[in-house]
């Protein structure tokens, strides 16, 4: 029994365990509750986020920031409000203020603009009185900056070139795998040539010494039978 052991007391060895299971189970449910947080936050509360990708909403918002937004009726929505919306043609997402707001057929108008930029959107967004839209309620600076920089060009090139890398290193590793495979075959069939040859070799020493003895045995026998006549 390991001495180290007998000195430990019994209630640390049972911690000892157990502190290292619950630091591995906190670990992975802090990583699960990263991945689905926004959704369970999203479907029970409707908070969302929306990240600022480009700088159209300068100086009240710059890229990598982050607009947390809740859901409201889009009755309640008045001109200087931040929206998340999807162009409606185009399906782009994009973060805006309400520039003017007008009534349609029963439908809310909504033309939004870019604070930095110089006309609003050409396609308003249009969408029933009770109907749900992401509101902004607060910024969060720099958050969405590594987001930023992969949607940028340098940054899909980097991406690329990391992607190639990684594919370059995976066939690599898969060759170098599969070298090392043939080698071990080799070096298996070498072994059993050598064991073969081994086993010959012991094989014809063990012949020849049951040869050897064999003649012994034959050129003695006479020998002995004459030594035993001259004697009678």
């Amino acid at each position: 029994m390991n001495l180290y052991l007998l000195q430990v007391p019994i209630t640390q060895l049972a911690k000892l365990p157990t502190r290292k299971w619950v630091m591995k189970a906190g670990f992975w449910v802090l990583m699960m509750g990263a991945v689905l947080a926004p959704s369970l936050l999203h479907s029970q509360l409707g908070i969302g986020f929306s990240p600022i990708l480009t700088g159209s909403m300068r100086p009240s918002a710059q890229p990598g920031d982050i607009y947390v937004t809740a859901q409201v009726p889009a009755s309640t929505l008045k001109v200087g409000d931040i929206i998340a919306i999807h162009n409606q043609i185009t399906g782009v997402f994009y973060s805006h203020r309400i520039y003017q707001l007008g009534v349609t057929n029963g439908l809310i108008r909504i033309t939004t603009k870019g604070d930095a930029n110089s006309l609003p959107e050409r396609d308003p967004y249009n969408i029933g009185p009770k109907a749900l839209v992401s509101k902004e309620i607060f910024k969060v600076k720099w958050v969405g900056r590594p987001m930023v920089y992969l949607t940028s060009s340098q940054g899909r090139n980097t991406g690329l070139r990391l992607l190639v890398l990684g594919n370059v290193m995976g066939l690599l590793f898969f060759l170098f795998r599969k070298e090392q495979k043939k080698l071990s075959n080799g070096e298996k069939i070498y072994r059993d040539l050598y064991a073969e040859m081994l086993a010959n070799q012991s094989q014809e020493l063990s012949d020849q010494q049951i040869a050897g003895t064999t003649k012994t045995k034959r050129v003695t026998s006479p020998t002995t039978k004459k030594e035993r006549h001259q004697h009678e």
